[in-house]
């Protein structure tokens, strides 16, 4: 029975990958994944329960096959939402909900800008309301394994001990307080003209854009210097073909960027919609991270430890991409940046990395309290006030139930940022500074990525790094840099 759940689970994970990639993409209009879960009714029963038992990331991701088939219908329409919704102006203006994101972040006008976001948050009743029914339907599934605690539950299910990690973020955001606070005053004074008590999401979205290096991070060069830096490195971009690029513009695709694994390791696709700048060379190195970390998993792996297991391990190598762009040696060798126009950059890209893991820290806090409160609608009153204390942005109600990550993915990401530092240290410290383009450390890097998701977080860090996870590197890396 074992095998026979592993041989049927990889059958279903490819469906839903090609279906995300294609939704995802743009080139399909609607999603079934109602449809694909109905024809694998058996992993969501009792016998895949059974059979999944000892083995933990095939029992959560058994627990999640029942969730998302109960939920599949729901997300069709989600996804049908945001792929037909449009955002309405007071001036009458019209625009692709897919669009107004994008729209948000590259606009310079904050009459305007402001204008997108409350038009934005105008027309999220629908949504909202399908958020919230999705996750009272997961309550009813998962709560029970931990004694009628959803948060036990996910804990149990993970292996994380979320209340730790809660701790954890806790004592991160009060290490990096003031100086984020002093740090966030000086940059909204000085490029935007805001008190960060006036200073809204948007405004946020804005600033963090970068758009002012545009000149630097052109979009033509974005897939070739990847390419460059992954050869120099000694790895192959396209991984003999099991990667495919997706980076053109298309009415339909989604505005963030992502990775679709459709059959790992033979087929991966890397989607981008090129929308301005850095932020596009960010977006693009993380999901490069994915998709290297995908096809190149070991053959031999187990189905569970090639699609399943601590996402945190995935998101890391993620991150490893996506901050050598925060490295000068980088920076000096494939773009112009250079002087105190190079300085200013880092000092700026290391304050959003900051800014972004202190949102993190804080969605962690608000998402454990709204699965603890006696209700939705209870929980998700807390939102805006804990995200804006912890970012110093002032957030809408408007989002309480949509600007969620399933199943705690916020606790992966916030592990990811604690391996991603031990493994950056362990590159450094055995291929210098600009291991990126080491040839020595191409073997190395795809020795890490062959172990798939085989070891989580923890026992990667510890077992392959022989050091532990925590937020102590990041912070100190911050601190240099800002303070």
């Amino acid at each position: 029975m074992l095998e026979d759940l592993r041989a049927r689970g990889e059958r279903l994970s490819e469906e839903l990958g090609r279906e995300s990639y294609l939704a995802g993409a743009g080139l399909k209009a609607d999603t079934d994944f109602a449809g694909i879960f109905a024809r694998y009714a058996d992993l969501a029963g009792e016998e895949a329960w059974e059979a999944a038992h000892g083995h933990r990331a095939l029992f959560e991701w058994a627990v999640d096959n029942r969730v998302a088939r109960a939920v599949a219908a729901l997300d069709d329409r989600l996804h049908a939402w945001e792929a037909g919704a449009e955002v309405v102006l007071p001036t009458g203006e019209r625009l692709p909900y897919q669009r107004v994101a994008i729209a948000i972040a590259n606009e310079p006008r904050r009459e305007r800008r402001l204008m997108l976001d409350h038009a934005r948050r105008r027309a999220l009743g629908e949504p909202a309301a399908i958020r919230r029914e999705r996750l009272a339907r997961e309550r009813e599934i998962v709560a029970p394994l931990g004694g009628g605690d959803y948060v036990a539950a996910r804990a149990s299910l993970s292996g994380i001990d979320l209340d730790a990690l809660l701790e954890a973020c806790d004592a991160l955001l009060a290490a990096t307080g003031d100086l984020y606070r002093d740090t966030l005053k000086a940059r909204l004074r000085a490029e935007l003209d805001l008190a960060p008590g006036d200073a809204e999401r948007a405004d946020g979205a804005y600033l963090f854009r970068g758009a002012a290096y545009d000149d630097v991070f052109g979009a033509g060069d974005l897939e070739p210097t990847a390419r460059r830096q992954l050869a120099e490195l000694g790895l192959d971009a396209a991984a003999s073909g099991r990667i495919r690029y997706d980076t053109g513009e298309r009415e339909r695709k989604r505005p963030r960027a992502f990775c679709a694994p459709v059959r790992v390791p033979d087929e991966v696709y890397l989607v981008i919609r090129p929308h301005g700048g850095y932020v596009d060379y960010r977006a693009f190195w993380h999901e490069l991270g994915h998709a290297l970390h995908f096809a190149n998993a070991s053959r031999d792996l187990a189905f569970e430890h090639r699609w399943l297991g601590d996402n945190s391990v995935t998101e890391a190598y993620a991150m490893l991409f996506e901050h050598v762009l925060l490295v000068s040696e980088w920076l000096t060798r494939y773009t112009i940046l250079r002087g105190d126009r190079l300085r200013a950059f880092l000092r700026a890209q290391l304050f959003a990395y900051l800014a972004i893991v202190r949102r993190y820290a804080a969605k962690l806090r608000y998402e454990v309290e709204l699965h603890r409160a006696p209700s939705l609608e209870a929980g998700a009153s807390r939102y805006a006030e804990i995200l804006t204390t912890g970012t110093g942005f002032r957030y809408a109600s408007e989002d309480a139930l949509l600007d969620l990550d399933d199943g705690f993915y916020a606790a992966r990401y916030l592990r990811a940022w604690q391996l991603e530092a031990t493994l950056r240290s362990h590159l450094t410290e055995r291929f210098d500074v600009d291991w990126f383009r080491n040839p020595r450390a191409g073997p190395a890097v795809l020795d890490l990525l062959a172990r798939g998701q085989k070891d989580d977080a923890a026992t990667l860090a510890r077992g392959a790094l022989g050091r532990p996870l925590g937020f102590a590197p990041l912070v100190a890396a911050c601190e240099a840099a800002l303070a």
